[in-house]
């Protein structure tokens, strides 16, 4: 199958596998250069899943065979094995330094020749040698008249004179090196014999500016005349002229382009570029520019005159005479895709444009004295539209009340700026850009005093490009747009191009199709409902989109504000259209390779979250059925209430104290319910109470460690109540064990301290090496009873995430929020208690024998790391598409996302998605209020820190945050918690209060319930349903981006070889015309060179459709309905 193309698929390994051993390839010429619109359906040929593509048929090709080119080649890094060193070796430093004084000694002989004053190689005894070179390399010293013959074509080079009175090598242009020595035109350096006197002349070079003589050829022409026009003359030379009437200056080709690339590169000035010829240089420079792109856009060779054998213009729905650069990804109908394309509406993100819109206020232009005489070469033929046209637009448009108001009310910089005073001593405030997703400019547009409405104005530049004139509305191409303030944006969109352009009816239609979203970065800054509809992750058919691609220009033209901001209009306009041209080429180039780098990073995220929506599904298979039938559009009551099963529902009526009276409550119940309704043995009951015992130990070690940070009466008087409680347990269960075990022996019970003693079950046992004294049943019940409790620090995880969320609901003032803080430590205290719940279950299965030490499946190694989850209440934050839940959530079925895997998606800076520092400040109290707590973990008391299990977690306050950016997934808790106290904290010497202690936790001990325990319950079970949700979307929309760079990267093919077959066309029209080859066809045939060969690094195997039939089986296994079929 084909798509947008009917060039055959090719595979080449360096492009996608970047850990592949590279293999050189060479290009053998195509001579086919017919030119074909591809046609036809997607879907002509069944999907195969895995077959290679045929044998290229110049894989043996050699630089040798005729017709054989090198094609451009990707070259290998510097170290293939290991990471590229980012700063330079310290030892390398100390090598060059060690060798310093060589070099000063070789650089300092550099200015004397020993030769100096011997006899010349031309043999003439009056001759010696004299004249050197400071340009060329290993240059031999002759004497004037040799060096001068040598350098008849190389004027520009400096001579090094000696000077036989001071002793020295004096630097010297080529008409002072002899007498009359000048630079002659069209006799290949020599001097027409039908010359004038030669006239001054200043030559300016990269390497300086020369004061020399030229002498212009005076041999008659054709017409009679005595030679060609003096400024063809020097042009045809290499010497572009600075005037056309008796040109007194010029400047070599080469610094031309030298100064193009650091302009476009660099953005320097060109006053401080070259100060002396400052104002006729910027002129010439600007020309010269101007030519050059007009000459690389096939401009000189009849751009808008159909080639040999059509009817039409080679770019039939370009405007006439447009000068700039298109993307060669995104789709152009009978360019780079078929003109018709037959698809399913859920496929439509294969041929779609998508596009931003970004304004920037650093571009701007100050008022200038301008009469007006300048005029841009580029004027309404590249990005910026005509000034004229603008003008008037520009003059008589009023921005309506409407556009000034944001419907959700949050600062967008792009409306509340509209007309401010800070823009008043500026003709334009700064310039609206529209760009692809590629980060290809499109169109550049003025703004006067902050207009954001000019963005209508910057889509339909963009949107003419490739539709002047309109394809028909069977071709038309779905648009997807993006835009900081798309909210109040789209509100008059449609009202906006009419009242702007009301002729133009196709962009009315085009407009009223357009899909937006708020982009990634910006959509937190808007309200809830915004975060609610404009979320681009939850659209469907966007893939990856995260619409912040016109941004990224600003970092390539930001540096040239400086002096374009003092520029006439006109020169503004030209510069920035040729430095965003320069972007634009270097993105096109690369296209291919970028592409393919970002179709293998989308398939390795798909099948990560695939995973996930599987494990997730099977957790949930009674569910999943019944919620895959939900519609996953978001929906607006009458009330104006909008509904997403992206979004909670209920968490308004969650408390902090009915969550953690839940949590509480259930680790309260634990010692005396039934964990389960079958009937124990006496040694199953026995052990089932010794692990509950190690519980109850291990929750009364980390109340110590948080009572040792805030050392409350109320916390103490509950530590003591539960050692009470515990020596009554421990009494018990050491009389059942007697009763097991007769002969063991038992220390004696240490009351003050109970929670120290050792439970002494099988596990226990058998790790201190008492292998005889346990019995295989009680291996056995030991090991099943530690497996069925082994999920616990899950619930944990949800509550603590329902506590963050409720969190900023309640305090109001200094006291409601140290109360909640306290409930969020007590949350983490509790999370990270069933952290060592589960590590110590899993070191007991180990010694069991039930699972290997080093073994990770089917219980790995817990830290707080592991327990991550997405927070399900709060909307898609950035980074989400590539953050993972911990392994604590893939236990239950057995799916396995390696850590490795992870590893490779993460950024290694990124902070944990739970992390208190990365809180969202939500919109409620005074952000006074809102300061991080105190994060130091608590300092384990000394005796406790002798006998602390080593899985064992004592922290209290340390947030999420800390642990997971502090640790590894090795490291063992306990490790993690024995930190110093943080910087700044201080000790509080205020007397404790009661409602800002522990005493809730006492009201639980005392069994009086603080709120229903069905809110937490009905939280979780929204929130499984909401986290299946959104990894289902995150899982369509990694989908949906591999297949969709796939597309693009068939549309970049397509469009190489269709840029390639004009290119050929043109340089046969023209060697037809002009009787032969010239370098008009020398040209042509070289830039189809250049794209054929981008052509063949472009190649790839691309399959799209069929393959989602065998991808999501097992969703149809499990009846789960596919929702892209709804998009």
């Amino acid at each position: 199958m084909r798509l947008a193309t009917s060039v055959p698929s090719y595979k080449i390994s360096y492009h996608t596998d970047t850990t592949a051993r590279k293999t050189e390839e060479h290009y053998m010429a195509n001579t086919n250069t017919t030119r074909s619109v591809p046609q036809g359906d997607i879907f002509d040929v069944p999907m195969e899943v895995a077959p290679e593509g045929p044998a290229l048929p110049f894989l043996d090709a050699t630089e040798e065979a005729p017709g054989a080119v090198p094609a451009y080649e990707t070259t290998k890094p510097c170290d293939e094995k290991g990471a590229k060193k980012t700063r330079l070796n310290v030892a390398h430093m100390d090598e060059l330094r060690a060798e310093e004084a060589a070099f000063i000694k070789i650089l300092l002989s550099l200015h004397y020749d020993s030769k100096v004053l011997t006899p010349c190689i031309c043999g003439k005894a009056s001759r010696v040698r004299k004249v050197g070179c400071s340009d060329c390399l290993q240059g031999e010293l002759l004497c004037r008249q040799c060096w001068v013959n040598k350098h008849r074509s190389m004027p520009t080079h400096w001579a090094l004179v000696w000077n036989e009175k001071d002793g020295f090598f004096e630097r010297h242009n080529i008409s002072r090196v002899i007498k009359n020595s000048v630079i002659g035109l069209g006799h290949h350096g020599e001097r027409c014999e039908f010359a004038d006197m030669a006239r001054t002349f200043t030559l300016v070079d990269t390497n300086g500016i020369h004061a020399t003589s030229i002498a212009f050829c005076r041999c008659k022409t054709v017409d009679g005349q005595r030679g060609a026009p003096e400024f063809q003359q020097l042009l045809a030379a290499g010497i572009f002229p600075g005037s056309i009437k008796d040109p007194k200056m010029g400047y070599t080709l080469g610094l031309l382009e030298y100064y193009r690339q650091l302009r476009s590169q660099g953005k320097g000035s060109a006053y401080n570029f070259v100060h002396d010829v400052y104002i006729n240089f910027i002129a010439i420079t600007r020309f010269h520019q101007h030519l050059d792109i007009l000459m690389k856009r096939g401009h000189a060779h009849e751009p808008d005159a159909a080639l040999p054998g059509e009817v039409d213009r080679p770019y039939p729905n370009r405007p006439v005479g447009f000068v700039g650069l298109l993307c060669a990804a995104c789709p152009e109908r009978a360019i780079n895709m078929p003109l018709i394309v037959n698809m399913p509406r859920y496929l439509r993100h294969l041929v779609s444009r998508h596009s931003t819109l970004d304004g920037n206020f650093k571009a701007n232009l100050f008022f200038k004295r301008d009469d007006g005489s300048d005029t841009a070469l580029t004027d309404g033929n590249m990005y910026f539209p005509r000034q004229a046209e603008f003008d008037a637009i520009a003059k008589a448009y009023v921005i309506p009340e409407e556009d000034k108001e944001v419907p959700c009310k949050a600062h967008i910089g792009s409306i509340c700026h509209q007309g401010h005073v800070k823009y008043r001593n500026t003709a334009v405030s700064g310039v609206i850009a529209c760009a692809c997703d590629h980060a290809i400019a499109g169109s550049l547009v003025d703004m006067p005093r902050g207009a954001f409405a000019i963005g209508t104005f910057a889509q339909r530049e963009h949107l003419k490009h490739t539709n002047s004139p309109p394809p028909p509305p069977a071709a038309t191409t779905p648009n997807v747009m993006s835009y900081d303030s798309y909210c109040s944006f789209v509100v008059n969109q449609v009202k906006r191009a009419i009242a702007l352009f009301p002729e133009e009816k196709w962009l009315h239609q085009l407009l009223a199709l357009v899909e937006g979203q708020i982009p990634a970065d910006h959509i937190n800054g808007h309200g809830v409902d915004c975060q609610t509809v404009w979320q681009a992750v939850y659209f469907a058919c966007r893939a990856h989109f995260h619409g912040e691609t016109a941004e990224m220009l600003w970092a390539f033209l930001n540096p040239l504000g400086s002096s374009t901001r003092q520029m006439t209009g006109a020169a503004r306009h030209d510069i920035m259209n040729f430095v965003l041209d320069a972007w634009n080429t270097w993105k096109v180039l690369r296209q291919a390779k970028l592409l393919a780098a970002e179709r293998q990073d989308a398939l390795g995220l798909f099948e990560l979250h695939m995973a996930v929506v599987a494990d997730l599904s099977r957790q949930h298979a009674s569910k999943v059925a019944g919620w895959s039938q939900l519609s996953r559009t978001t929906t607006k009551s009458a009330g104006g209430k909008l509904s997403s099963v992206y979004q909670h529902e209920s968490t308004k009526v969650l408390t902090i104290e009915s969550m953690l009276a839940s949590m509480i409550a259930e680790e309260r119940d634990k010692p005396t319910r039934k964990e389960g309704e079958e009937a124990r043995t006496s040694a199953a009951q026995w052990i089932h109470d010794g692990i509950q015992i190690e519980r109850h130990e291990l929750f009364l070690i980390a109340l110590l460690g948080s009572h040792r940070e805030h050392p409350l009466q109320d916390t103490w008087e509950v530590i003591k109540k539960l050692r009470d409680s515990l020596n009554l347990e421990l009494k018990k269960f050491r009389e059942w064990q007697r009763e097991i075990y007769p002969r063991l022996t038992l220390s004696a019970l240490d009351i003050d301290e109970p929670e120290l003693t050792a439970v002494q079950l099988p596990s226990y046992r058998i790790k201190h090496g008492q292998w005889a004294a346990t019995s295989d049943d009680a291996n056995t019940h030991d090991s099943e009873l530690r497996q069925a409790g082994i999920l616990g620090v899950q619930g944990a995880s949800v509550a603590l995430s329902a506590v963050k969320q409720s969190r900023g609901l309640d305090y109001r003032g200094q006291a409601g929020m140290t109360h909640s803080q306290r409930n969020l430590q007590m949350a983490e205290l509790m999370k990270t208690f069933e952290i060592t719940m589960y590590n110590r279950a899993r070191g007991a299965l180990i010694h069991l024998g039930h699972m290997a030490k080093d073994n990770v499946e089917p219980f790995p190694p817990m830290s707080a790391r592991d327990t991550r989850r997405k927070d399900t209440h709060l909307h898609h934050a950035k980074g989400d598409s590539r953050l993972f839940d911990g392994t604590a959530w893939y236990l239950q079925s057995g799916v396995t996302i390696s850590r490795g895997s992870l590893a490779s998606m993460l950024s290694p800076n990124k902070r944990a998605p739970d992390s208190e520092d990365n809180e969202p400040q939500l919109l409620v109290g005074t952000q006074t209020l809102k300061r991080s707590g105190y994060k130091g973990s608590p300092r384990t008391a000394k005796r406790l820190k002798d006998i602390m299990p080593p899985d064992a977690v004592v922290s209290s306050s340390s947030s999420s945050s800390s642990e997971a950016e502090d640790s590894n997934l090795e490291m063992s808790p306990a490790k993690r918690a024995r930190g110093q106290r943080a910087k700044g904290a201080k000790k509080s010497k205020t007397k404790a209060k009661k409602p800002d202690g522990w005493i809730w936790l006492d009201r639980v001990m005392r069994g009086q319930m603080l709120g229903d325990e069905g809110k937490l319950a009905e939280y979780k079970k929204e929130s499984d349903c909401v986290q299946w949700f959104r990894a289902e979307a995150e899982m369509y929309r990694w989908l949906e981006q591999y297949e969709r760079k796939h597309a693009e990267m068939m549309r970049v093919i397509a469009r190489f070889q269709h840029d390639s077959a004009v290119w050929m066309g043109r340089a046969a029209r023209e060697e037809g015309l002009g009787g032969g080859v010239n370098g008009g066809v020398a040209f042509a045939r070289m830039q189809a060179t250049m794209y054929r060969r981008l052509e063949h690094n472009a190649k790839l195997v691309i399959k799209i459709d069929r393959w989602r039939d065998v991808v999501f089986k097992w969703m149809d296994d499990m009846g789960i309905r596919r929702a892209y079929k709804d998009f």
